[in-house]
C-alpha cells in the first residue's frame, strides 16, 4: 500500500451548482493555468478537501468515512489524485510544469492576447460592433421606459468627463450599464489621448499593483500602451509594479472597458495605462486607511507626478462591479426581496460618497460593515479617486443587478462619471 501523502490541493475557486437534484462543484484554476473548469459531484468535492499533504490514500479513506460515513477505496482516492494531477490540480512537478510554461508564453508573447473573446463578447470586429451597438440601443430603451436623465443629456453634467467608473461583469450582463458611461464621454469637448485603466486584479496576488507595458490586442486591434508614462512611473514609485505583470493574462477587468472605449473611438489613437490593484482586505481589517501605508499612498503620488509630465487630455476609468452576496460568495442567508432592497439601499449610499468625491467616506462605509457586500471594486475605485484631480463631481449614470438563480446569488453594479475642469 502506498504510504506516502497525496500532494496538497491548490486554492481553487469552488462555485456551487445544481443540475437537477443534483448538487455540484464547478472547480476553476484562480491563475488559469489550467484553462478549463472541471465539475465535480458534492461528495467527490468534500473527498478533495481532505488532501491536505499531509494523509496517505488510506488516511484520506479513513477521514472521509468518519466525517461523512461514507466508503471509497484506496484504489478509486488514487485514481481521483492522479486525474487531480494532471489537471494541474495539485502541488506536484506536473503543476509546477504547467506554471512555467504558461508565465514563460506570456512573457515571451509581444502583446497582451484577447483572453474572453468568442466568450464574453464577440470576436469578429463586425459582429462585435454589432453587439456594442445593440447595447446603446439597450442604454436607449431603459431611458424611455424609466423616463430618466442621462449622460446624454449634456446640460445635467458640469465641465468635461475626467473619469469613469465602469462595471466589469460579463458585457452580456453589463453592457447597458457599461453604455452609459461611455455615452458621457461623447459630451468632452475633445477626445482624451490617455486612458488610465484600473482593474481588480481577482486572482490572488500579494503585491498591490500589477502594470504591464504589453500592448493589449482585442478583435478591434491593437491598444498601444504609454511606454513613457510607464518608464516615468516607475522611476518615481519605490516599490514593485511589474512582479506580477501574468496577472493581467487572463483578467477581464481591463479588457471590457478596453472593447468600448475601441469602439467609441474608432478613429482616434488613444493610448492606454493598464494597472490591475490587488486585494484590501489587510487595509478593511485594520482601523486605518490603505494611505496609511507607504506602499499605497506612493501610487497616486507617483501616477500624478508621472501624468502631470505628459502634457496629454487624460481620463481615468475603473473597471468594478459592486456587491457579491448570496451562496456563491459564502453567505447562507436566501435571496429575498427584502435582500434585494437593502443591497440596493446600501450600494446607493455607498455611491452617494463616491459622487460626493470622498473616497475617505466611501472607504469607511464599508470598512465600518465588515465588507458585508464584499464590493470588488473597492480597490480600482479607491485607486482611482486618490489618483485623479482634486473637485471633480460625480454622478450615477445607471446602477442594476444580475441574479443568478441556480446559485442563489447575485451581482450589483453601476457607471459613473466624474465631472471637471
Amino acid at each position: 500500500m502506498e504510504t506516502r501523502p497525496i500532494p496538497q490541493v491548490r486554492p481553487l475557486e469552488s462555485v456551487p451548482v445544481e443540475d437537477g437534484s443534483e448538487q455540484l462543484v464547478v472547480l476553476r484554476d484562480p491563475y488559469r493555468f489550467q484553462p478549463n473548469a472541471f465539475t465535480l459531484s458534492l461528495p467527490t468535492y468534500l473527498l478533495l478537501t481532505l488532501f491536505n499533504g499531509e494523509r496517505t490514500a488510506d488516511e484520506v479513506r479513513k477521514a472521509f468515512k468518519a466525517r461523512y460515513y461514507a466508503e471509497v477505496s484506496v484504489e478509486e482516492i488514487d485514481r481521483f489524485a492522479a486525474e487531480l494531477d494532471e489537471l494541474g490540480f495539485l502541488f506536484t512537478e506536473r503543476f509546477e510544469e504547467m506554471r512555467r510554461q504558461s508565465l514563460a508564453e506570456f512573457q515571451e508573447s509581444p502583446c497582451r492576447k484577447p483572453a474572453h473573446a468568442g466568450k464574453a463578447y464577440e470576436c469578429e470586429p463586425a459582429n462585435l460592433r454589432k453587439q456594442i451597438d445593440g447595447f446603446y440601443d439597450a442604454m436607449r430603451n431603459k431611458i424611455v421606459e424609466q423616463d430618466t436623465v442621462t449622460a446624454l443629456s449634456p446640460a445635467s453634467a458640469t465641465g468635461e468627463v475626467q473619469a469613469l467608473i465602469v462595471p466589469h461583469i460579463d458585457p452580456r450582463v453589463g453592457g447597458c450599464t457599461s453604455a452609459f458611461a461611455f455615452s458621457a464621454l461623447r459630451t468632452n469637448s475633445e477626445p482624451p489621448d490617455l486612458f488610465v485603466i484600473f482593474g481588480t486584479a481577482h486572482q490572488p496576488g500579494h503585491s498591490l499593483f500589477a502594470l504591464t507595458g504589453k500592448d493589449f490586442e482585442t478583435p478591434f486591434g491593437m491598444a498601444e500602451t504609454d511606454r513613457a508614462i510607464i518608464q516615468t512611473l516607475r522611476d518615481a514609485y519605490p516599490f514593485d509594479l511589474e512582479g506580477e505583470e501574468y496577472l493581467h493574462k487572463h483578467e477581464h477587468s481591463i479588457e471590457f472597458p478596453l472593447i468600448f472605449l475601441q469602439h467609441l473611438y474608432p478613429n482616434h489613437p488613444f493610448k492606454i495605462l493598464p494597472i490591475l490593484t490587488g486585494s484590501f482586505y489587510e487595509f478593511l481589517e485594520s482601523a486605518g486607511l490603505p494611505d496609511d501605508d507607504e506602499a499605497f499612498a506612493a501610487f497616486p503620488r507617483a501616477l500624478r507626478k508621472a501624468l502631470e509630465t505628459s502634457g496629454q487630455r487624460v481620463c481615468f476609468v475603473a473597471g468594478a462591479d459592486m456587491s457579491h452576496i448570496g451562496a456563491k460568495f459564502g453567505d447562507e442567508e436566501p435571496i429575498t426581496e427584502e435582500l434585494l432592497a437593502q443591497a440596493r439601499a446600501d450600494d446607493l449610499a455607498m455611491l452617494k460618497l463616491m459622487e460626493s468625491g470622498n473616497p475617505e467616506g466611501f472607504f469607511r462605509f464599508l470598512q465600518e460593515s465588515g465588507d458585508k457586500q464584499k464590493v470588488c471594486g473597492l480597490p480600482p475605485i479607491y485607486t482611482m479617486m486618490r489618483s485623479m484631480q482634486p473637485g471633480c463631481t460625480g454622478r450615477l449614470l445607471d446602477y442594476d443587478l444580475n441574479l443568478e438563480t441556480p446559485t442563489q446569488s447575485f451581482v450589483t453594479f453601476a457607471s459613473m462619471g466624474f465631472y471637471g475642469q
